[in-house]
């Protein structure tokens, strides 16, 4: 057997075990944040006991907010399109994915501008999406490190959202290919060459597409483009 198949299995059974441990801190945290409100109510004048509780509170709030983001984003649902404002949603997913990124050295510029709107589609798995193709980004820098940018615009026709990378491109005639389930130009388990067809299926499923283009000077863009109204 491929070693290869064996670090998959790995990485998809403790993609499953993960949920239960993300339930379990959830539980643990909570009673962290408890006694730490507990512990400000009950510190009166004493400054310093109060300035350290809330420190505590705060981070123990962080970590909630990655707990949750993970499992919003982890669980399997059945797809439900539903109205969602990008801009609420997309400060959630970098904040999500920078401590994967950050193992490559890479990091995400947020978007200098999101319009307000509204975006009907299942927001878990539209979610997934714009993940797949940071990843895919930070995988074309990947030994180089650096920074992706992300734009959003909305015309009359729908959304587009946009990923740049610094790598060194599509070689020609790959554009398609790299929609290929399974296509990957580089190795180990972690490459599996399904993240950008999941993102274009997913896109698909509410009227959208997904296209790679090189950019004049070096990089590649990755452009998700949604309908206003997903498909019925």
């Amino acid at each position: 057997m491929d070693r290869n198949v064996v670090e998959r299995y790995r990485l998809a059974l403790f993609g499953r075990m993960v949920m239960g441990v993300a339930h379990e801190v959830d539980n643990h945290l909570s009673v962290v944040l408890g006694f730490s409100e507990l512990i400000q109510l009950a510190a009166g004048k004493e400054e310093k006991v109060r300035d350290g509780a809330g420190k505590i509170l705060s981070s123990g709030e962080k970590i909630g907010a990655i707990v949750q983001q993970f499992s919003r984003y982890a669980r399997p649902h059945t797809p439900s399109p539903e109205p969602f404002v990008p801009g609420e949603m997309i400060p959630g997913i970098l904040l999500f994915s920078r401590y994967d990124l950050g193992r490559g050295n890479v990091t995400v510029a947020p978007p200098p501008d999101v319009p307000p709107g509204i975006l009907h589609a299942d927001r878990g798995d539209f979610g997934l999406a714009l993940l797949a193709l940071l990843f895919n980004a930070a995988e074309a820098m990947s030994g180089t490190g650096g920074e992706l940018s992300m734009r959003v615009s909305l015309d009359a026709a729908g959304w587009e959202f946009t990923v740049s990378d610094h790598g060194p491109g599509i070689p020609a005639g790959f554009e398609e290919k790299a929609f290929e389930v399974g296509f990957t130009t580089r190795t180990g388990p972690l490459h599996s060459g399904m993240g950008l067809p999941v993102a274009r299926h997913i896109a698909g499923q509410s009227g959208g597409t997904v296209r790679l283009a090189n950019v004049s000077g070096g990089g590649c863009e990755a452009t998700i483009r949604m309908p206003m109204k997903a498909r019925a």
